[in-house]
């Protein structure tokens, strides 16, 4: 993604920006299509966090198509949450594989109760990748969809906001089953949860952080690094 950003930084002010922009909205809007199908189908815990990384791609290329300094900073600030809230999701996978001894979300059941702790921060986990707030994700994905609103581009920040709410419902209907469907074997507690939990609230403290308050130092960072690549004054 940076790469494409700085194509686009080379084609702006040229007679192919216009299509090199649409081309990358396009491509957003196609990742968030296909997430979107493999999400609400999805029966492998791991391919579901893969394919959920899909869909933040593709609000990463929407963001860098949108362009401007709002599109081109939200977009860096989501590559920066994204990374913080995928790394939570992978390590409550790995605990939830390592209990249940499957891949299968149909056998993950009642994590709850198989890890309280460390079941939950991955259950919030879950709702900050999913885009709600007040986690980090929904901040930069709305600085997003300002970006989008206000340009030429609105017809793509309309499909943005639609395929983000059937990726929501997709991905916390998965997670309502593990958490809330009573399992017919239960998961092994396992031992050193809180050695387990540890690396889960290194993530899970910054994307709360973030999604309260976007640091000026992060913002004044991300800006002028867009004014640079989109050729504006801050």
């Amino acid at each position: 993604m940076l790469g494409i950003a700085r194509f686009l930084a080379v084609v702006d002010g040229t007679r192919t920006s216009r299509f090199a922009h649409s081309a990358v909205v396009s491509f957003g809007i196609f990742s968030f299509v296909l997430a979107a199908l493999f999400i609400v189908r999805q029966t492998d815990v791991k391919r579901l966090m893969a394919y959920s990384s899909v869909e933040h791609i593709g609000v990463q290329a929407l963001g860098l198509g949108f362009g401007g300094v709002l599109g081109v900073a939200g977009t860096l600030y989501h590559m920066l949450n994204h990374s913080l809230n995928k790394s939570l999701m992978f390590f409550g996978s790995g605990n939830a594989m390592r209990a249940y001894g499957t891949k299968d979300i149909s056998g993950i059941r009642s994590v709850l109760r198989t890890f309280p702790a460390s079941g939950t921060l991955w259950l919030l986990g879950a709702v900050g990748i999913a885009g709600a707030p007040p986690f980090a994700l929904f901040l930069s994905e709305f600085t997003i969809l300002r970006a989008g609103m206000g340009g030429r581009y609105r017809w793509a920040a309309i499909l943005f906001v639609v395929f983000l709410i059937v990726v929501f419902i997709g991905f916390l209907s998965h997670f309502r089953s593990m958490y809330f469907d009573e399992a017919a074997k239960p998961g092994e507690r396992l031992s050193g949860l809180a050695w387990r939990a540890l690396p889960m609230w290194l993530a899970f403290a910054p994307i709360l952080i973030f999604g309260l308050w976007w640091p000026q130092h992060l913002w004044s960072v991300f800006a002028r690094i867009s004014s640079n690549l989109v050729g504006v004054a801050q």
